[in-house]
C-alpha cells in the first residue's frame, strides 16, 4: 500500500509541473524587466507580434493581387484624403475646404494621355478629351498667282491716287482682253488680304463683269477652282468677297445663274458650314448690314440669287447641299 501511496504521489508531481498554474502568465518574457523590453524591440509578447504580421501580410496581398504599399506609391492622392477624412468628422467646413485643395493637387499628379491607347487603360493616368477640329478656324492660303504675275509686271492694271481716294487705272483696253486668261487670273486673287493685292483682284473683277457680257459664260468652268480655294480659307472677309462676288457673276451676263448649278457641289458646302454663323446684337446696332459683312444673311442673300437665276433645277440642288435652306420661289 504504501509503494502504491508513493507511485501516485510522483504522478501528481510530475503532472503539477507539466501543467502551470493559471495564476502564471503564459509567456515567460513577462517576467523580464521593463528596461529589457524597452532598448530590446524584439523581446515583446511574441503572441502579438505574430497577430499582427499576419493581420500585416493578409492586407498587403488580398487587393488583386497588388499591395498596398505599391498602390499607395502609385496613387499618392488616395493617402492625403484618407488622412482629411478625421478632420472632416470634427469640422465640416474645414473638411470642405480641404477637399477642394486635394481634388486640384491630385488633378496635377495625373498624367492626360490619349483615348484608345494602351496608356489610358494605366493607373495614374487620365483620359483627354478630342481635340478640337477648328472647322470655323482661319485656314493659310499659300501665294497666289495673282500676286506673282502682278509683281512680276504682267497684269496690265495700276493704282490711281485722286481727291477721291485710290481706283484701278488699265494700261490697256478691257474689251482687248483675253478673258480666258485673265478673268481666272483676277479670281484666284480673291484670297489675298493685304493691300494693294485685294484691291487689284476686287476692282478688277467688277470691271471685267461689267463690260464682258458674252466672253463670260465660256469661262465659268474655269472660275470654279479659283471660288472653291478662296472659300476653304475659312475666312470671314474672303468668305464675305467671294459671295458677293457670285452674286455679280450670276447677274452679269445671261445663263450664268444656270451653268453654276453643275457646280453647287464644289461651292455650296462651305456656305452650309456658315449658314447659321450670325451677329447676335441683342438691342445694339450692327453696322455689319450697312457694309454687308453679317456672314449668315449674305449666304441667305447668296443663295436666294442663285436660286432665283438658276432654273428649275436650282432648288434641288441647292437643298441637297443646304437642307436647312427654304425656297424664295416655292414658298
Amino acid at each position: 500500500m504504501e509503494r502504491n501511496i508513493k507511485i501516485k504521489a510522483s504522478v501528481n508531481n510530475r503532472r503539477s509541473q507539466s501543467q502551470p498554474s493559471r495564476t502564471q502568465p503564459s509567456h515567460p518574457s513577462s517576467h523580464k524587466p521593463a528596461h529589457s523590453q524597452r532598448h530590446n524591440g524584439e523581446i515583446l509578447n511574441q503572441g502579438t507580434t505574430t497577430s499582427t504580421t499576419t493581420h500585416k501580410a493578409r492586407k498587403d496581398w488580398t487587393i488583386d493581387g497588388v499591395s498596398v504599399r505599391r498602390r499607395r506609391s502609385a496613387q499618392p492622392h488616395q493617402q492625403s484624403r484618407s488622412a482629411e477624412g478625421g478632420v472632416g468628422r470634427r469640422a465640416l467646413g474645414s473638411a470642405a475646404s480641404n477637399a477642394t485643395t486635394t481634388s486640384s493637387s491630385s488633378c496635377s499628379t495625373y498624367r492626360r494621355v490619349q483615348a484608345f491607347t494602351t496608356a489610358s487603360r494605366m493607373k495614374g493616368t487620365v483620359v483627354g478629351g478630342p481635340p478640337k477640329v477648328g472647322v470655323f478656324k482661319p485656314r493659310p492660303s499659300p501665294p497666289t498667282t495673282f500676286r506673282r504675275m502682278y509683281e512680276r509686271g504682267d497684269v496690265p492694271v495700276t493704282l490711281h491716287h485722286d481727291h477721291h481716294g485710290h481706283t484701278l487705272r488699265w494700261k490697256v483696253d478691257v474689251d482687248k482682253l483675253d478673258y480666258h486668261h485673265y478673268l481666272p487670273l483676277f479670281f484666284d486673287g480673291l484670297r489675298e488680304t493685304s493691300h494693294p493685292y485685294d484691291f487689284f483682284s476686287r476692282a478688277g473683277i467688277r470691271d471685267l463683269l461689267a463690260r464682258g457680257g458674252e466672253k463670260i459664260l465660256p469661262v465659268i468652268p474655269q472660275l470654279i477652282l479659283p471660288i472653291k480655294s478662296a472659300l476653304n480659307t475659312r475666312d470671314v472677309r474672303v468668305v464675305c468677297t467671294v459671295l458677293k462676288v457670285l452674286q455679280e457673276l450670276v447677274v452679269a451676263a445671261p445663263m450664268v445663274g444656270e451653268s453654276l448649278v453643275p457646280y453647287y457641289r464644289q461651292i455650296l458646302p462651305t456656305l452650309n458650314l456658315f449658314k447659321h454663323k450670325n451677329v447676335n446684337s441683342g438691342d445694339e446696332i450692327d453696322y455689319s448690314q450697312q457694309r454687308r459683312e453679317n456672314l449668315g444673311d449674305l449666304i441667305q442673300e447668296t443663295l436666294e440669287v442663285l436660286e432665283r437665276h438658276g432654273g428649275r433645277d436650282a432648288y434641288i440642288n441647292i437643298k441637297y447641299m443646304v437642307p436647312t435652306y427654304q425656297s424664295c420661289v416655292l414658298n
